[in-house]
């Protein structure tokens, strides 16, 4: 899935009233315009969404995916993501090629952060 032109498909569906004068920087800002991160949010829509999935349902999950592509080095073939359970800690958790993320906020837009990364910033408070 390759996206070029901004502002891309799923921000339009998303906001189509922002881009009527022409104004794409509200898509540029959203996130970047990468083939990895369009990819990654259809993955993310097709488990957090009902199906099928609009351009709109994409567009929410393009600054998570945005924040999340670049951990991944080289990028997957396939991204592969599952929902996992959720506890009382987090609002979601998630598998994303098999690295645990969570969301720890879904007001703040707060985009989801590896498990693993997030229990060494814990363990770095606590220590000082």
């Amino acid at each position: 899935m390759t996206v070029t032109t901004r502002p891309c498909r799923y921000c339009l569906a998303a906001y189509p009233i922002l881009f009527e004068a022409g104004d794409v920087t509200a898509c540029e800002w959203e996130h970047r315009d990468d083939p990895r991160v369009y990819d990654l949010a259809a993955a993310m829509a097709r488990v957090f969404q009902p199906r099928p999935n609009t351009d709109e349902q994409v567009q929410w999950f393009l600054n998570d995916a945005d924040a999340v592509a670049d951990d991944f080095d080289p990028p997957p073939a396939k991204w592969k993501v599952r929902k996992l359970p959720d506890g009382s800690e987090f609002i979601a958790r998630m598998r994303i090629n098999d690295v645990t993320y969570v969301l720890q906020d879904g007001e703040g837009k707060i985009p989801p952060v590896r498990l693993s990364t997030l229990r060494s910033w814990q363990r770095e408070a606590e220590a000082q």
